[in-house]
């Protein structure tokens, strides 16, 4: 890799150690990549009833739509968990008056889940007393035991993947072997868990819950590292907890939620927390991405009625061969949930983590990071046509370090919906920034990303360029908008163009950079829900370097086109 003289004025202390950690970090982002929506533990932005048959009117429809509502016991601004809204659902299958009940999830306006939910009002269809639906084992009035099963399969393609030069970009890996590079490349990969959920009371009004599955993972030919089949499995989920709640007469409502072990996290939309285990390699499955489970998760939830306080202690499941040991911990407070008005604060700490920073001079580490985060969301029309707004910012800051760490990052976003327009589309500008180190001072400057990623519509920040410019040291322009030709198709068109804070980039994968013009990238996404547990997704990308890039590296660089294809089914 080269190095500009700018570094070389500072001296050379850990330049071999520094090249191979860069590498190293274009692994985690490319780890960062979710194909597919994974709808777990997303926030949920809107619950839409739906009621067909012999529907009551006037005051019998409000108060019947009341019950469901309250049966379902799932709310917007909650975060969605399937084991949850299965035992709701069954709740409101178990009201008189109901035939039949189903419920569905699609993508959001603002980013969130849409929870489509549907009632048959009218007499109930005689049924065996003893048959129970695939892929519950068991349903009562209080309880629920049902399979977990999800299989998924993704083909990759790739042209010129890493512009054609993987040898400048990932040569100092010792973890990549037979990277994908210049002209055409593909590879194929599977994923597989099961398991088993369940819920049930353990005394008046309190629930014990958990889920316990085994996921293996496979892949074939020439992935953005490696090349040959490998597969491999492990436990993915293992966790328990506790719930328990009071709703008034008034309608206010208490949940209190205690959980521990293996299971995902995410914080909002997921710009400092939403990828909690890592995939690929040794693991298979980089781009399909089936692992989501925290090695640990210690989680304390408490929400009153649009409120909501959390604490947490996790340990990301990371890769065995790097391995930073990394635990954080923080608490988090969100208001005005469900509401137009949505503000959210975070406070976390790092206790723990071999995580390294790197100057040419000098070496620190992760531990000891602190991290304040605010966030405010308008979202007047949720679920219709109108405006949203969103922004977040937050400090970072670690004076237990080799050298003092100072750093920012954030962003604005602004659209609006046209839900009674063809295709009901939702168009929206995103500005994002998350600062870079500046060499000329002794303090770091340059933001740790920590376990964000997700979506191309959330913190993967172009589908081909994030591989390459993790959400750090980086300025983010994104155009976008979500096309809806019918109700279970959905287009995501993006226009991006990326652009360096910093020429100095000790920590990614080209250490100086030529100008601040990164690139900029065009992709299509294309979804089809076909039901709640069975949906498609196929995506188009195409990155052209710019000079910050291009001119950073020797030899020529080349536009990356990369196509992929998946199918996901779960229950």
């Amino acid at each position: 890799m080269p190095y500009g003289k700018r570094f070389r004025s500072r001296g050379s202390l850990g330049l071999s150690l520094a090249a191979w950690l860069f590498s190293l970090l274009a692994v985690s982002a490319a780890n960062a990549q979710a194909l597919g929506p994974t709808f777990e533990n997303r926030p949920i932005e809107v619950v839409r009833l739906a009621l067909s048959g012999a529907v009551p009117s006037g005051p019998q429809r409000v108060a019947f739509e009341d019950r469901v509502r309250r049966a379902l016991n799932v709310y917007p601004g909650s975060q969605l968990h399937d084991l949850m809204v299965d035992f709701g659902l069954g709740k409101v299958k178990r009201i008189p008056g109901v035939a039949s009940a189903s419920v569905n999830y699609v993508d959001g306006n603002t980013g969130g889940v849409a929870v489509e939910v549907s009632v048959v009002v009218g007499d109930r269809p005689q049924a065996d007393p003893g048959r129970v639906d695939f892929p519950y084992l068991l349903q009562g009035d209080d309880s629920l035991l049902k399979l977990k099963l999800t299989a998924a399969t993704l083909g990759y393609a790739n042209h010129e993947a890493w512009y054609g030069r993987p040898q400048a970009f990932v040569g100092a890996n010792p973890l990549a072997r037979g990277p994908a590079g210049a002209g055409w490349s593909s590879f194929g990969e599977a994923a597989l868990e099961g398991g088993l959920q369940g819920i049930g009371p353990i005394g008046n009004n309190v629930y014990a819950y958990g889920s316990l599955s085994y996921l293996a993972s496979g892949s074939v030919a020439t992935d953005l590292f490696v090349t040959g089949p490998r597969r491999h499995g492990a436990i993915e989920d293992a966790y328990a907890g506790i719930v328990t709640g009071i709703t008034g007469d008034d309608g206010s409502r208490l949940v209190i939620n205690l959980s521990g072990g293996r299971q995902p996290f995410q914080i909002a939309d997921g710009m400092l927390i939403r990828i909690t285990a890592a995939n690929g390699f040794d693991r298979a499955a980089l781009q399909l991405n089936p692992r989501w489970a925290a090695d640990s998760l210690f989680l304390a939830q408490a929400r009153y009625n649009t409120t909501k306080f959390e604490a947490f202690r996790l340990a990301p499941d990371e890769l065995a061969a790097i391995d930073t040991h990394t635990v954080i911990a923080g608490a988090n407070l969100e208001t005005g949930l469900g509401t137009p008005h949505q503000l959210g604060l975070t406070y976390l700490t790092v206790p723990r983590s071999d995580y390294g920073w790197y100057t040419t001079t000098a070496q620190g580490t992760r531990q000891g990071l602190q991290v304040a985060d605010v966030r405010y969301y308008w979202t007047p029309a949720i679920g219709a046509s109108g405006p949203y707004a969103k922004t977040e910012l937050a400090l970072q800051w670690n004076d237990r370090n080799a050298f003092p760490m100072r750093a920012w990052g954030g962003y604005v976003e602004a659209g609006y919906t046209f839900n009674e327009a063809l295709w009901r589309p939702t168009l929206s500008y995103r500005l994002s920034g998350f600062s870079g180190d500046n060499p000329a001072t002794r303090t770091y400057e340059r933001w740790d990303p920590l376990l964000s990623g997700g979506t191309g519509e959330e913190w993967v920040q172009g589908l081909n360029h994030y591989k390459l410019f993790q959400d750090t040291n980086l300025i983010a322009h994104r155009l976008q908008a979500i096309l809806r030709p019918a109700p279970q198709w959905e287009l995501v068109p993006q226009a991006w163009l990326f652009q360096a804070q910093q020429l100095n980039n000790i920590g990614g994968t080209t250490s100086t950079l030529a100008e601040h013009l990164l690139g900029y990238e065009v992709n299509l996404t294309v979804k089809y829900f076909m039901s709640r547990n069975v949906m498609f997704q196929s995506g188009l990308a195409l990155t052209v370097p710019l000079s910050g890039v291009s001119r950073a590296v020797a030899g020529t660089t080349r536009p990356w086109f990369s196509a992929m294809s998946l199918a996901r089914i779960s229950f």
